[in-house]
C-alpha cells in the first residue's frame, strides 16, 4: 500500500486536505489501480485522479497509468485556458485516445482501457468527472450521497425501472461497464458534474475494489475520522478486512477551513 498527502490553500482562509491511498488487496496478485494528487501550484486549483484498469496481465495497469499521467499532465497544462468542466472532458477524451494507440502498437494490450474519477477543485467549487463505475461520494454531517452514477449495463437497468437498486447491488453483472477510457472506444466521453465543498465537507473517489465490498454508511464513518491521512489508511484496510477482492483505491478531500 502506498499514500500520499497534499494540501491547497489559502492560510487563514481555505485549506483542502488531500489523502489517497492503493493497494493490491488481497486476492489480486498485481495492481492495475493508479491514483495522482496534485496541489496547488499557486494557479488556485487542485487535482485527485482514480483509475482502475482492465485487459488482462499488466495491460490494465498500463491504460491506468497512462490514463492518470495524459489527464493530470493535460490539466496542469492547460488550467486558466477553459471553463473546468471543458478541461475535464478534453483530459478524459485525451487519455481515451492514449491509451487507445498504445494498444494498437501492442499485441500484448489488445481491448486495455480503464475507468476513472477526477476532481478538479477551485477554492469551494469542484468538477466530478468520469467514465465507468469509479465512483465519488460527499459526506457531510446531515448525510453521504453518491454524487457520480455507474456506467454499467445493470444501472441502464436500473435507470429503465427493470432493476431495484437493492438488486442492481447484488446482480452477477453489476461490473459489466458501458463506458471507460480506451477500450476500443472511439470517444471516451465523461459525465461531470459541479459540487460546492463547505467547512467541515469531505469528498471521496474510489474504484470499485471499495465500494462494492464497504457500505456507504461505513464509508462515510471511516471518511470522517479526525485525521485525513488516517481515513484513507483506513478505508483499504475495511475492504481487505472485507475479503479485499480487488485492488483497492481512495482518496480523501476535506475542507477543513
Amino acid at each position: 500500500m502506498y499514500k500520499l498527502f497534499k494540501r491547497s490553500h489559502i492560510p487563514g482562509l481555505f485549506e483542502v486536505q488531500v489523502s489517497g491511498a492503493c493497494d493490491t488487496g488481497i486476492a489480486r496478485d498485481h495492481n492495475e489501480d493508479a491514483i495522482a494528487i496534485q496541489e496547488d501550484d499557486g494557479r488556485g486549483y487542485h487535482l485527485s485522479i482514480v483509475c482502475d484498469g482492465m485487459g488482462g496481465h499488466s495491460a490494465g495497469e498500463v491504460a491506468s497509468a497512462l490514463a492518470v499521467g495524459v489527464i493530470g499532465d493535460f490539466i496542469a497544462t492547460n488550467f486558466g485556458r477553459a471553463d473546468p468542466d471543458v478541461l475535464l472532458r478534453e483530459a478524459f477524451s485525451r487519455a481515451g485516445a492514449a491509451i487507445d494507440d498504445q494498444a494498437a502498437h501492442n499485441p500484448n494490450a489488445h481491448g486495455m482501457g480503464c475507468t476513472c474519477v477526477a476532481v478538479l477543485g477551485v477554492r469551494e467549487r469542484l468538477w466530478v468527472a468520469h467514465a465507468g463505475d469509479s465512483r465519488a461520494y460527499r459526506m457531510r454531517p446531515d448525510g453521504a450521497e453518491q454524487i457520480t452514477v455507474d456506467h454499467t449495463m445493470v444501472q441502464e437497468l436500473v435507470e429503465q425501472g427493470l432493476l431495484t437498486p437493492a438488486q442492481a447491488a447484488n446482480h452477477p453483472y453489476r461490473g459489466r461497464i458501458s463506458r471507460c477510457l480506451g477500450h476500443g472506444k472511439a470517444k471516451s466521453d465523461a459525465d461531470v458534474n459541479e459540487v460546492e465543498l463547505d467547512k467541515g465537507d469531505n469528498i471521496l473517489i474510489c474504484s470499485d475494489g471499495l465500494s462494492d465490498v464497504v457500505t456507504l454508511e461505513e464509508l462515510a464513518a471511516l471518511v470522517g475520522q479526525r485525521d485525513v491521512r488516517d481515513a484513507s489508511r483506513r478505508l483499504i484496510e475495511a475492504a481487505n478486512k472485507a475479503g479485499g477482492p480487488d485492488n483497492i483505491s481512495a482518496i480523501v478531500m476535506r475542507r477543513v477551513v
